[in-house]
């Protein structure tokens, strides 16, 4: 079975006026980074996308966990709150 990298379409509270979704965007293997899109919607405000770096390092080979699913979410989470981007790749932003 072929690993498919988590989705995270529902929406997340951040807080009574934010939420996140966040969707896979790439997988850097050389420095065991992945890459998600973050969708930051606030209010009525219109939704900021930015992308957000998670070192997976921590995961070793099984990445078919729900283990590693939700800390995959917890560390775009701590993005997320941020509200902007913790790397310099924009892909296809």
């Amino acid at each position: 079975m072929e690993f498919k990298w988590p989705s995270f379409t529902e929406p997340v509270v951040i807080d009574p006026l934010r939420s996140w979704t966040a969707a896979f965007d790439s997988y850097d293997q050389r420095n065991d980074n992945c890459y998600y899109i973050v969708t930051l919607r606030k209010n009525d405000q219109a939704p900021r996308r930015f992308m957000a770096q998670v070192d997976v390092g921590w995961a070793g080979d099984d990445w078919t966990s729900p283990e590693f699913a939700a800390r995959l979410r917890e560390r775009i989470g701590w993005v997320a709150r941020e509200g902007t981007s913790n790397t310099s790749y924009s892909g296809p932003l």
